[in-house]
């Protein structure tokens, strides 16, 4: 394929498909194209989610796959509703923003523990009748799976550099220190 052609097909694709970006991860025929593409460089393109082999099976679902968005958002309501009860304040933002990247990060990047409990969590039918996981128990527990104690001194270690910039701020503005 000359460099022109690519340009025109490439140029093709993100007109097309541009409008509705997220409408495409469940387009029949924009996977196709996606699979006819990977075919024709002989690999994987490996854009997104790292679900090695198992994103096979759970692209061939677009049940679970629909669901993942729900888990996310379920998760990141959680978190953020977990950090509120904790009462940090300033650095509540922070922390739940933090959280969150972590969150996506394992959602990214699994390992096969959290890829397995995922799966699982997506295949429970009982979660998934209403537009969010009204079961916090189950995101509580799924929390305690993606977030290890690394993940939660990263979480306060960025909550906390937050919260000193902030006083350190303050103080300035009010000329409290000489």
């Amino acid at each position: 394929m000359s460099q022109q052609e690519h340009s025109e097909n490439q140029s093709t694709f993100n007109q097309e498909n541009a409008v509705n970006a997220i409408g495409l991860f469940f387009d029949e025929e924009w996977l196709r194209k996606g699979v006819e593409a990977e075919d024709k460089v002989g690999g994987n393109i490996g854009a997104g989610l790292d679900w090695g082999s198992a994103f096979v099976s759970l692209m061939g679902n677009l049940k679970l796959l629909g669901r993942i968005t729900t888990l996310r958002i379920s998760l990141n309501k959680e978190v953020r509703l977990l950090l509120n009860n904790w009462n940090l304040g300033t650095a509540t933002k922070i922390a739940v923003k933090t959280a969150r990247e972590r969150i996506l990060e394992k959602f990214k990047l699994p390992t096969p523990e959290v890829r397995e409990y995922i799966l699982a969590t997506l295949e429970n039918d009982q979660l998934y009748g209403e537009e969010f996981i009204s079961n916090r128990e189950i995101l509580r527990e799924l929390l305690g799976v993606l977030l290890k104690k690394e993940d939660w001194e990263t979480i306060a270690a960025v909550a906390a550099d937050s919260l000193k910039k902030e006083i350190i701020h303050q103080a300035g503005s009010e000329k409290i220190s000489a």
